[in-house]
């Protein structure tokens, strides 16, 4: 039996008769196709008829809305003062008078102290000290009161080498290289001392220094070089306390440290004799 469709009804809704028929056919053989009205209806089942998508309508750009001041509420009018007058304010708390400080009496000047009296210069007292505003060079011309005194040094440490010479000939052995490491000592001595006399004063220094005399026997001469070390050793002690200039100062302790190991090697040789 042929199923007849109703194709007025179908081009109305932009179907195609034809291939609604030959899709229903394949979906649903044997069975009739419905009639289509002008009002659509739903299919039976769960086959549903394609229905053409309705286009989205054209959105019409809008105007822009018209801005409209801010509306602020009516105040009531202020009212105006007469000429010459103004409004009453409101009471402040009065503030209580501050004391007034007193001045200060005026303090009378102070009267210039008088100068200082110098005191005179006396032969064999040590130099004072500068004040603090002018400081001591090390090995300046303000150590001029040192000279005689690194003479009399340099003296002893010429005679102190020419008799560790004299004494190191007689000795042989340990006890002949001990002297002359002594006598190296004192010769290093002097020249140190002859630097800083050149460096305060700008003169050289030849001291003349008598014949070296000792005992015949080695003991005894021994014995004379051990105390003329304790005698080195107290003259620099003594330089070292008089002296302002910290430079000598240094060099006299170091000094007078050689005249003390050199007593002690004396007496250790003698100890071993």
């Amino acid at each position: 039996m042929e199923v007849k469709v109703n194709r007025p009804a179908l081009a109305g809704r932009n179907i195609d008769p034809d291939t609604f028929q030959r899709v229903w056919d394949r979906v649903m053989p044997g069975q009739a196709a419905p009639r289509q009205s002008s009002t659509p209806s739903t299919a039976p089942g769960t086959s549903v008829p394609a229905e053409p998508s309705i286009p989205p309508e054209e959105v019409l750009p809008q105007p822009p809305a018209e801005e409209t001041p801010p509306t602020t509420p009516d105040l009531p009018p202020v009212p105006e003062c007469p000429a010459g007058t103004t409004p009453d304010q409101p009471d402040q708390p009065n503030q209580p008078d501050q004391p007034s400080v007193p001045e200060c009496p005026a303090q009378p000047e102070c009267p210039e102290c008088p100068a200082c009296p110098e005191c005179p210069s006396v032969p064999g007292t040590p130099p004072v000290s500068p004040s603090p505003e002018s400081p001591i060079l090390c090995l300046g011309e303000a150590s001029q009161g040192d000279s005689t005194r690194l003479e009399e040094l340099m003296t002893l440490a010429r005679i102190g080498a020419a008799a560790g010479s004299c004494i190191t000939r007689r000795a042989s052995g340990a006890c002949a290289r001990t002297l002359a490491a002594l006598t190296r000592d004192h010769r290093t001595a002097f020249r140190r001392l002859s630097t800083a006399y050149f460096l305060i004063t700008g003169k050289r220094y030849a001291p003349q220094c008598a014949p070296i005399t000792l005992p015949a026997s080695l003991p005894l001469a021994l014995r004379q070089q051990f105390l003329w070390e304790q005698q080195w050793e107290l003259k620099n002690n003594q330089a070292a306390q008089a002296t302002a200039d910290p430079c000598l100062k240094e060099l006299y302790l170091e000094l007078a440290q050689e005249g003390a190991f050199h007593a002690g090697c004396i007496r250790s040789l003698l100890e071993q004799m």
